[in-house]
C-alpha cells in the first residue's frame, strides 16, 4: 500500500505537470494569458507538491499508518483537482467568483490539511528515527 500510495503520488504529479505545460504552451500560442493562476497551480500545487510528496514518502516515511496515508493522499489530490477546476473556470470567465469561492475555499483547505497531515507524518518519522542517548557513565 504504502509504495503505491508513493507511485499515485509520482503519476499524477507527471499529470499535473503535463497538463500544466500544456496549459502554457496553449497560452503561448493563443497570446491570451487569461489562465496563468491556473497554470502556476497546476504546476506548483500539483506537479512539484506531489512529487515532494512522492519523494518524501520513499526517502522518509517508513511506519505510518495506511488510512492516514490515504487520507493525506485523498486531500491533496482532490484539493488540487477542485483547486485547478475552480481556478479554470474563474479565469476563464465561466463563472462567478461567488459560485466559486466553496469550491476554491474547500479544496484550498483540503491541500493545506494534505501539507499538515505530511507534516505530521514526517515529523513523526524523524521522531521515530532519533537514536536513543546513551546513559552517561562516570569515569
Amino acid at each position: 500500500m504504502h509504495m503505491s500510495l508513493q507511485r499515485t503520488h509520482l503519476l499524477a504529479g507527471l499529470v499535473y505537470g503535463l497538463a500544466g505545460m500544456g496549459l502554457g504552451l496553449l497560452m503561448a500560442a493563443t497570446r491570451d494569458h487569461s489562465q496563468m493562476v491556473t497554470h502556476a497551480h497546476l504546476l506548483l500545487v500539483g506537479f512539484l507538491l506531489s512529487i515532494l510528496y512522492a519523494i518524501i514518502l520513499r526517502l522518509w516515511i517508513r511506519h505510518a499508518g495506511r488510512w492516514l496515508l490515504l487520507v493525506q493522499l485523498l486531500f491533496h489530490h482532490l484539493g488540487v483537482i477542485g483547486m485547478v477546476c475552480g481556478l479554470f473556470l474563474l479565469y476563464g470567465g465561466h463563472a462567478d467568483i461567488d459560485k466559486l469561492d466553496p469550491l476554491l475555499a474547500s479544496s484550498s483547505i483540503a491541500v493545506l490539511l494534505g501539507l499538515f497531515l505530511m507534516l505530521l507524518l514526517t515529523a513523526g518519522s524523524f521522531l521515530r528515527a532519533q537514536p536513543q542517548s546513551e546513559p552517561e557513565t562516570g569515569a
